[in-house]
């Protein structure tokens, strides 16, 4: 009995570790899961030379992730991509298709609501800052330079007026020149920004939006 009861010790022994070691192990991650919901993200967005790109990162460190024309690789690269995507494919057996919910006017409102909150909590935790932005204006001739930067102008700030009810803009530069040269450029064109998030409204809004999803049955017209 003595050796039976070591041997249950031995083990309780064990399977309590695992347990102080599973709880700590979902403490940690717990922990790192509201650090990065409450960490501001943020995203670089540049335009300039005809090439667009965006860094993405948090805490103000960014990595690049996006370019527009993207560079040139390798043809070797690309051959073995296309013998990789001809070769190797086995035919897929079909399978008769699942009958879905059909829509009704309350899923379909339950949708909008659902696409409301969700939109007004993403507006509302954005954040546009440094805002750098130099465009020339360019037209055939002198008179229609002028002309089309007069419109510009008359359209441009009223919009950003109105957008700055609804979104934080903090801007560094925004300048609209006159580029009267007909044989070159003279204006360099730019356009960047920084747009920071907090994960932690959004990810609220999202889980009460599927949370009305699943109560109304909204997920079963496309599952």
């Amino acid at each position: 009995m003595s050796v039976l009861w070591s041997v249950l010790a031995g083990i309780g022994t064990v399977l309590l570790f695992l347990l102080k070691g599973v709880g700590i192990l979902l403490l940690v991650v717990l922990v790192l899961g509201l650090l990065l919901m409450f960490c501001p993200f943020c995203a670089d967005v540049q335009w300039a030379e005809g090439i667009f790109q965006v860094k993405a990162g948090a805490l103000g460190i960014t990595f690049p992730v996006f370019r527009y024309p993207a560079p040139e690789k390798p043809e070797k690269k690309k051959k073995e991509k296309k013998k990789k995507a001809s070769g190797g494919q086995k035919p897929k057996k079909e399978t008769p298709p699942r009958q879905k919910a059909k829509l009704t006017l309350q899923i379909v409102c339950t949708i909008l609501k659902g696409a409301g909150k969700l939109t007004r909590a993403i507006i509302g935790s954005l954040r546009f800052t440094r805002i750098d932005v130099v465009l020339g204006v360019r037209g055939e001739e002198p008179a229609e330079t002028a002309r089309s930067y007069g419109r510009l102008n008359a359209w441009l700030y009223p919009t950003l007026g109105f957008l700055d009810r609804f979104l934080y803009l903090d801007f560094e530069q925004l300048r609209l020149l006159p580029d009267f040269s007909s044989a070159e450029p003279t204006v360099k064109d730019h356009v960047s920004f920084r747009v920071t998030a907090r994960a932690y409204a959004i990810v609220f809004t999202l889980l009460r939006v599927l949370y009305a999803f699943w109560r109304e049955k909204v997920l079963d017209v496309f599952i």
